[in-house]
Parts: C-alpha cells; structure tokens; sequence
C-alpha cells in the first residue's frame, strides 16, 4: 500500500518567500539593537565604571553582548538561506514532476508502438 505526497510548490515558493523575509526583517532588528547598545558605551568610557565591581560587570556583559551580535547575525543569514532553498525544492520539485511526466509518455508512447508492431505480426500457420 503506497500513500500519495501531494506538493503544493506555488505555497512551498511562497513559504520560502516568507521565510527569506523574517531573516531580512530579523537583520534589520539585530541592526538597531546592536545601534543601540553601541549608543549607550561611550567609546573608552562604559557606563558601568571601571571599579572592581563595574569590571566584573564589563567582562560578562561585553562577553554576552558580542556572543549576541555574532550569533544573531548568523541566525538572520541563516533564516534567508534556509528561505532560499526552500523556495529552490519547490522549483526542483516542478522540475522533476515535468520530466516524469515526459519519461511516462515517452514509455507510454513506446508501448503503443511496440504493441501495434506485435499486432501487425502474422500468426505462425500450422
């Protein structure tokens, strides 16, 4: 028993679209935020001071701050790539189901004339 995978490739490319979208808009979030942190950290002077306790701070906060930037930046990339492929199985897909389609007409065509050639054949007399 063989279950049937119906693939609806206008909605997968639409999806994919979408997708590709979210990373684009999700850059332009990771942008502003990283704007604003940087507008709050004077250059040479960081608002937490530079005692014991505000050095204590200043290294876990940088730390998390530039673990942040990096990996919310390659999540943004990473969601348009993941849009842009998914949008390339759809036309793969399309691409695939057209030359099955010619491959099945193709056989089809090829087993009508081999079978109008055995037809054609006479019988042996005996």
């Amino acid at each position: 028993m063989s279950q049937q995978i119906v693939v609806d490739e206008a909605n997968l490319r639409g999806q994919g679209r979408n997708l590709e979208s979210i990373g684009e808009s999700f850059q332009q979030v990771v942008e502003e935020l990283k704007a604003r942190l940087a507008a709050l950290e004077p250059e040479g002077d960081p608002p937490w001071g530079d005692d014991d306790l505000g050095e204590k701070f200043g290294v876990v906060y940088e730390g998390l701050r530039d673990g942040m930037k990096e990996s919310m930046d390659s999540l943004a990339k990473r969601l348009g790539e993941v849009g842009q492929k998914v949008q390339r199985m759809a036309d793969n897909h399309a691409a695939n189901e057209a030359d099955t389609v010619d491959r099945m007409r193709a056989l089809g065509d090829r087993t009508r004339g081999a079978g109008d050639g055995i037809r054609a054949m006479s019988r042996p007399q005996l």
